[in-house]
């Protein structure tokens, strides 16, 4: 695939990885009320901080996907952080799926869409463009 085409789908992919991140994820749980979070079998701690807190950080980086979105070139560190970000999340449900299982369709969701993101980062990662 050439590099015009890889950063089309690049493109693609970031606008999908922001709704998510966004919409799913992160202001869902920075926000949610805890009837809500039930939907998705994810039962809100009686103290609530640490989700309110994954929920402002995970906002936070949907802003960063978005500048991605809109430069992926400029904007590569960002990809370089997000193939961290969802590599780390993946290993995490991984694991402890095999440690404990998974009670949740939203996390077992979560771990395959945030592992196709780690890859299609990977794949995706636009190269150095030489500045004039």
């Amino acid at each position: 695939m050439d590099e015009h085409a890889k950063l089309v789908w690049l493109k693609r992919v970031l606008f999908v990885k922001v709704l998510l991140t966004l919409l799913a994820w992160g202001l869902p749980a920075l926000l949610g009320p805890a009837g809500f979070l039930r939907l998705f079998s994810i039962t809100m701690p009686r103290d609530p901080v640490f989700v309110r807190l994954f929920g402002a950080a995970v906002t936070a980086f949907g802003v960063a996907y978005w500048f991605a979105y809109r430069d992926p070139v400029r904007n590569r560190a960002i990809l370089q952080a997000g193939i961290v970000d969802n590599g780390l999340i993946t290993l995490t449900i991984f694991v402890l799926a095999i440690a404990r299982g998974i009670e949740s369709w939203y996390i077992g969701a979560s771990a395959v869409l945030t592992g196709f993101f780690f890859l299609s980062f990977i794949f995706l990662m636009p190269g150095l463009r030489e500045e004039a």
